[in-house]
């Protein structure tokens, strides 16, 4: 037990050490708390989702009475239609570029005569059912019976949701933006090896008893902090504001934060590892912080994207720390349904980390 402690008190100590000096520069303060803050406040607001008319992409196959009835109706819920070929909507489908597309076939005036509308609604890879499905069987329902649908107050209600859909969408758009910002930050401040390194303090700490693993253990920790400093501030402030981000309870969003810093630390130590100096690890930083937030569906809804690139995007860590803020909040709360998505994460950090402690080995006496 004893030697054990002294590690812990040796790790907690260049932990301390590092965030102090992080925190005493007004420039890192900056660039750490008020930057993400007022982006993650002025982006969420242009991110979220507006209360317009939805769109849905229309094949008509059918020449019949019932054709234009239902297009009228389907306008009147109220709701935009797009015309489309059957080619350029399956094609379209396949990009990404529709989520769903419905499809009048012949005989759709017969079947509504014989008192059975029948249509069919095609969807996209990974796409569920929505509002839509609900408009169209109320306003086919209408053609058989004589009634119109009028204007319908449908809303998309996920499984067991912790918030409603508008809700989501801003605690999406902030913490995709958390994530960019804290990959960012970590990965810069991770040079602060490289800054040990050419001030000759790291040899010191060396020969002062300090492991080469506890410095590298206490500079991961430092980051560590730092990054659950910035979520405290940027959530915290987006609280303030409106945003219900206990919505599905501290621990499902602990969870969440505390598997995103872990992926985001061990990829700050691979870049430490493979960069030689502070001015390259800084550009690694915004680079690397930027593609994984482009990638991983933070500036945008990965539903906007192709297929293609909505598969690529599981590459990024940033997909995966906003798959498990969305199993939280949208499918069930903390637990189970986050833990592919942690797992994930974490497997990012341990990889990541792993690589970032051989590449930083080489500084070692």
């Amino acid at each position: 037990m004893g030697p054990l402690a002294g590690t812990l008190g040796r790790v907690a100590a260049i932990a301390a050490t590092s965030t102090r000096r992080t925190l005493r520069r007004p420039l890192n303060l900056l660039w750490l708390l008020l930057v993400p803050l007022f982006f993650g406040v002025l982006v969420a607001g242009l991110f979220v989702r507006s209360d317009d008319v939805p769109v849905l992409a229309v094949v008509v196959e059918d020449r019949g009475p019932w054709v234009g009835p239902l297009l009228q109706g389907l306008e009147a819920t109220p709701m935009t239609l797009r015309r489309l070929d059957r080619e350029e909507a399956v094609a379209r489908l396949h990009q990404g570029r529709e989520r769903v597309v419905l499809w009048v076939p012949p005989g759709f005036s017969q079947s509504v005569a014989a008192g059975r509308p029948r249509v069919e609604l095609w969807y996209g890879p990974r796409q569920e059912p929505g509002a839509e499905a609900a408009r169209i069987r109320a306003v086919a329902a209408g053609l058989v019976t004589g009634t119109p649908a009028g204007p319908l107050p449908v809303e998309a209600v996920a499984p067991r949701p912790s918030v409603r859909p508008e809700d989501y969408e801003l605690l999406r758009a902030v913490f995709g933006f958390y994530a960019m910002f804290a990959l960012v930050t970590l990965i810069t401040h991770g040079a602060a090896l490289h800054h040990e390194r050419s001030l000759g303090t790291l040899p010191r700490s060396l020969l002062a008893g300090a492991t080469y693993g506890e410095v590298v253990a206490g500079h991961a920790v430092a980051l560590f902090l730092i990054g659950a400093l910035q979520a405290a501030a940027m959530l915290g402030a987006t609280a303030l504001l409106g945003a219900p981000w206990l919505a599905a309870g501290v621990p499902a969003l602990a969870l969440a934060v505390a598997a995103s810093l872990v992926a985001a630390c061990g990829v700050a130590l691979a870049v430490a590892g493979f960069t030689q100096t502070p001015r390259q690890i800084t550009a690694a930083g915004i680079l690397v912080g930027t593609i994984a937030a482009m990638l991983g569906g933070a500036f945008w809804p990965l539903d906007v994207v192709p297929a293609t690139l909505q598969e690529v995007a599981r590459l990024s860590p940033v997909y995966w720390a906003l798959d498990a803020l969305r199993e939280a909040f949208v499918f069930g709360g903390p637990g189970a349904p986050q833990l592919p998505a942690v797992a994930v994460l974490l497997l990012f950090g341990l990889v990541a980390g792993t690589a970032g402690v051989a590449g930083l080995r080489r500084w070692a006496p």
